[in-house]
């Protein structure tokens, strides 16, 4: 019996000894995060600081002298052109139209009374009672008066504008910011007193600018590609914090020169902007296109580190975590385009793997894509 059991006890210590020593031999494979580098036709962009105009801007200003008398419209509304804005103290203008219509009955009045003078003036010079000289003057007054008549009729015209501008009207169609003058403020033509401004903002204008080394750069990275220029007029916006705008702005114009004070060349946008989410100020990001190819090689940000020695990812290599060296292109989006070093398929390691050593077993396991990110985020 004695020996029995010590034969077991025997049997179970090697048993464990065997299983102890292969999992020495044998290291346990990490599981790691890898995402497939792609090779897709892509949109080469950049993302360029641009900045919100108004389509159209019209200062609304003071063309009669007077006092302010009241503000007759709410700051920050939508006017439309030919609204009542501000009303100035009239009634030294509804004077001067009452003298000018004044002077031009007295003028009519005149012109009458020449009339009918000349007309026997005629007579008369057909009886011979009077002489040539009599009816050209008589004539001449005549005429003199229509004149007059003509003149008083502009100083009444004049006067009528004049009364008409004491109501500042709204120029264009738009939204109106803050009055920049109070009631009882004194305003004047002669300084064009600036009392309010107007934007259009159902369309905008987004303003950027490409630097033409950085343009020469993008174009030199694709020779040996199939890149082509892009032909595409259609350029995204984002505003500051990567959220992208709804609507797709629509390249205008790009300037042919380069401007001596910036070194850049200017690029203009027009998108829509029914919501009135793009204020004029504003500082938005454009994306813009540059070139189309269909040989890129792109990895997500996350899985390139920059070293002394360069460029490097993370990749799997027959179930081993490899360092492999890369050669860099321009960034897109999320992602660096790679111009060497890795090839359609490859599998890069895009989570947190600094304390594992070249050489070590590890397990892929397909990374979560951006977009299911976004729908588990929003279902909690």
């Amino acid at each position: 019996m004695m020996k029995k059991t010590l034969l077991i006890s025997t049997l179970l210590f090697t048993a464990s000894a065997s299983s102890f020593a292969a999992q020495q031999g044998q290291q346990q494979a990490v599981p790691v995060q890898v995402a497939e580098v792609t090779s897709d036709t892509t949109t080469i962009t950049q993302n360029l600081p641009g900045r919100v105009l108004a389509v159209r801007t019209a200062e609304v200003r003071a063309r009669v002298d007077g006092i302010l008398e009241k503000r007759i419209f709410t700051e920050g509304e939508d006017v439309k052109q030919g609204q009542p804005l501000f009303q100035i103290d009239d009634r030294v203008m509804k004077a001067n139209v009452a003298a000018a219509k004044a002077n031009l009955s007295t003028a009519r009045a005149q012109q009458k009374l020449n009339k009918q003078t000349l007309k026997r003036y005629e007579e008369l010079l057909e009886q011979g009672a009077v002489s040539q000289q009599e009816y050209d003057t008589y004539l001449a007054q005549s005429q003199q008066a229509d004149a007059t008549v003509e003149q008083a009729k502009a100083e009444l015209a004049k006067a009528q504008i004049s009364l008409d501008y004491a109501t500042v009207t709204a120029p264009i169609s738009g939204r109106i910011g803050r009055a920049l003058v109070t009631e009882g403020a004194l305003v004047s033509a002669a300084n064009a007193t600036h009392l309010a401004t107007i934007e259009q903002l159902d369309e905008v204008y987004i303003d950027f600018t490409r630097s033409p080394t950085e343009l020469n750069k993008m174009r030199e990275l694709f020779t040996n590609s199939d890149a082509t220029d892009s032909g595409s007029q259609q350029v995204d916006i984002l505003f500051n914090d990567g959220t992208p705008y709804e609507h797709p702005a629509r390249l205008e114009f790009s300037s042919l020169s380069v401007d001596p004070d910036t070194g850049s060349v200017m690029l203009r946008a027009v998108v829509k902007n029914p919501d009135h989410k793009l204020l004029p100020g504003m500082f938005v990001r454009v994306k813009a296109p540059v070139a189309d190819s269909q040989t890129l090689i792109q990895v997500p940000q996350k899985a390139v580190q920059v070293t002394a020695q360069g460029a490097m990812v993370k990749v799997v290599k027959d179930g081993k975590l490899a360092m492999q060296p890369v050669e860099l292109g321009p960034m897109m989006g999320t992602s660096w385009v790679i111009k060497s070093g890795l090839n359609a398929g490859d599998q890069v390691i895009v989570s947190s793997t600094q304390f594992l050593q070249p050489g070590t077993p590890v397990k892929a396991m397909t990374a979560p894509s951006q977009n299911a990110k976004q729908e588990s985020s929003q279902a909690q």
